[in-house]
């Protein structure tokens, strides 16, 4: 091949690559052309949440916002299947610090990366657990549980669907010198189910999925996990006010793309994120669910996310959780 026949070949794969990057370029200008799925970790608050965000998302994007909650394995279902989708922007992981901070110190293994597998795109929500005992245990406080919880230990038991439903009772148990019997369910509303029938005697969970079982008299409220009261149910105390000492745990959501989604797009879904969690009728639900938006930007999200992974496996640590 002579000089002239090299410098040919060459301009066309010049030519060729310049196409490819222009075609790439309106693909991201265009986006999002067709429906965008929200990937659900958990039933129960992040489910609730996601359909109340999906209509203000569906307003400002123009496109058909479609809700599909994969539970399980505390939300390592839908993270794997995230992490091994396209990085095109139409198939966002809804997590949360079960998938990003919790399950990374409560598995040996896990099918994905935290970290390396996902390109955060913005907080959610943070907020408050509300903790609820079965009406008819005999216990008015935190005080009477863990007196009887020291009459009788090991005895009564706790369900947990998530890792924060669990680690807001570990870390209860361990500043109470309390021994309480754990037993997992594939979702939080399972165990909402089983405390209400008495199978089992207590659990933790966001305030809008248990506060109408508190309002009918059928689960009792003896605290909420924040440092001070929640607006919306200003008489139940917290557990430090309650005598635990050093008690104080929040769980939060977020949305995180596949790694290697394009920075143009992953700006987009960000901004389609910080809309809808700005809406009055959002900031009203979440509220009411003993939470607040939490909107940041994508670098906001993974400086948080690293934080609160060394925090959870902190409390794992101290109340020896053993990795499955």
């Amino acid at each position: 091949m002579n000089r002239t026949s090299r410098t040919l070949v060459l301009l066309a794969l010049l030519g060729m690559v310049a196409v490819l990057q222009a075609g790439a370029a309106v693909a991201q200008d265009a986006f999002p052309s067709k429906p965008i799925r929200l990937v659900l970790c958990c039933t129960g608050f992040p489910e609730n949440t996601s359909r109340v965000l999906a209509p203000e998302m569906q307003e400002f994007i123009k496109q058909p916002v479609i809700v599909d909650p994969k539970p399980g394995a505390n939300g390592i279902l839908a993270s794997e299947f995230v992490a091994k989708a396209a990085p095109d922007g139409y198939t966002i992981l809804i997590g949360t610090n079960s998938t990003h901070a919790a399950n990374q110190s409560l598995y040996k293994k896990l099918p994905y990366d935290f970290i390396k597998d996902f390109t955060p795109v913005s907080g959610i929500s943070q907020g408050m657990l509300l903790f609820v005992v079965n009406a008819e245990l005999p216990v008015k406080n935190i005080p009477e549980l863990i007196a009887l919880a020291k009459k009788q230990p090991g005895k009564l038991t706790f369900g947990y669907g998530s890792s924060s439903a669990r680690n807001g009772v570990e870390l209860f148990k361990l500043l109470a010198g309390i021994d309480l019997q754990g037993i997992p369910f594939k979702t939080n509303p399972q165990v909402t189910t089983e405390v209400l029938a008495g199978r089992i005697d207590m659990s933790m969970n966001d305030m809008g999925s248990l506060a109408p079982h508190v309002e009918s008299g059928k689960l009792r409220a003896m605290g909420v996990s924040g440092l001070t009261r929640w607006a919306t149910m200003p008489t139940v105390p917290t557990f430090v006010e309650s005598g635990v000492a050093g008690y104080s745990l929040t769980f939060w959501n977020a949305a995180w793309l596949p790694a290697g989604t394009p920075a143009l797009i992953v700006a987009r879904v960000n901004a389609m994120f910080v809309h809808a969690l700005n809406q009055p009728k959002v900031k009203e639900y979440m509220l009411k669910a003993g939470s607040f938006s939490n909107p940041t930007t994508s670098d906001e999200l993974m400086k948080f996310q690293i934080e609160e992974e060394a925090k959870w496996r902190k409390i794992h640590v101290a109340a020896g959780v053993q990795p499955e």
